[in-house]
């Protein structure tokens, strides 16, 4: 009987703390939506997601794995005997739990965490519409319309172009959190960075934030990366069709596609 009792307490501890990340995740989700959609404006946000929800759904993903370092970080914390003497003398229940007996210490410890590292990660996020402006000074507006312009009259460009950016935005962090967790666990990153995980990217007192400013270098750096190589490719095309449009269309059909296999050489 008290086997099937601890079983049972076990069960509805996990599916308590599962309920808990997930929240997290999801709040952290719509705060991270709703500081880009106040920085991009609402009619490129429109652009850029076909509801709040999707933006929300989008953001989602990272979120989690956000929620998921912060449980491994608090996890390690817990465990740590050591851990009174670097936090003032308190247990870890008495720095992060309520009251005396130090009430949900450990889910007080992830959300604070994860918090601290969403908003590491919104702070420096990179913006779609800015992207696309910087993407169309930098080609010539000609190349950007033939690029993105999808209808006759290409007046949808900037929009198209917003989107887009906006999904490879999501890609490039969902990469980026999956190697910043593969860093976070690997046992030799101190050896050979010469500092720990939390101290080579953590940046706030408690190096609380140092997944989301993992995640946001990493990603922020492929967007650039992107960027640059759409620019080059695009004026490496314009460039083939100037010179002879009737062999340029042979060989590649569309501005777009020219573009695409340019980037990806």
């Amino acid at each position: 009987m008290k086997r099937i009792v601890l079983t049972t307490t076990l069960v509805v501890a996990l599916s308590a703390a599962a309920t808990a990340v997930a929240s997290d995740a999801s709040s952290n989700a719509k705060a991270a939506c709703t500081t880009l959609r106040a920085q991009m404006g609402q009619s490129a946000f429109a652009h850029a997601y076909s509801s709040f929800g999707a933006c929300v759904s989008s953001m989602a993903p990272v979120e989690q794995k956000n929620v998921a370092s912060a449980n491994a970080l608090c996890t390690a914390e817990q465990k740590d005997a050591m851990f009174a003497v670097g936090h003032n003398g308190k247990t870890f229940d008495q720095f992060y739990g309520a009251g005396q007996k130090g009430k949900n210490a450990f889910g007080n410890c992830v959300s604070m965490k994860a918090k601290a590292s969403s908003q590491a990660e919104q702070q420096s996020r990179p913006n779609p519409s800015r992207s696309c402006r910087a993407l169309r000074t930098q080609m010539g507006a000609q190349a950007f319309t033939a690029l993105y312009g999808k209808s006759a009259t290409a007046r949808n460009a900037y929009g198209k172009c917003v989107s887009a950016w906006a999904r490879n935005q999501s890609k490039n962090e969902l990469n980026a959190a999956a190697a910043c967790s593969m860093e976070q666990n690997d046992a030799t990153f101190a050896a050979t960075h010469g500092k720990t995980f939390a101290q080579f990217y953590g940046t706030d007192a408690a190096l609380a934030n140092a997944f989301g400013q993992c995640v946001s270098a990493k990603a922020k750096a492929a967007g650039q990366t992107q960027l640059q190589a759409t620019v080059s490719a695009a004026k490496t095309c314009r460039g083939e069709m100037n010179a002879n449009r009737a062999a340029f269309k042979t060989k590649y059909r569309t501005f777009g596609r020219c573009v695409s296999q340019h980037v990806t050489q």
